[in-house]
């Protein structure tokens, strides 16, 4: 019983798998350069960030989703 009790405990944990982590990497790299160009001008912070989003979306699009 005790046995049974520690695997439990063990396998509760959470879990990152390696592509949760490059999209988090990615995700603050967007934040930090759309933040890098805002302090230059404040407009330009939108740009930046709009257009990574346009160009994730054109990425997404043509790898079909996968």
């Amino acid at each position: 019983m005790a046995e049974r009790l520690q695997n439990e405990r063990s396998d509760s944990g959470l879990k990152i798998d390696r592509q949760t982590v490059r999209e988090l990497a990615g995700a603050a790299g967007a934040a930090l350069a759309g933040y890098g160009a805002w302090l230059s001008y404040p407009p330009a912070g939108f740009m930046v960030a709009g257009g990574i989003l346009v160009g994730l979306a054109v990425i997404g699009t043509l790898r079909g989703g996968r």
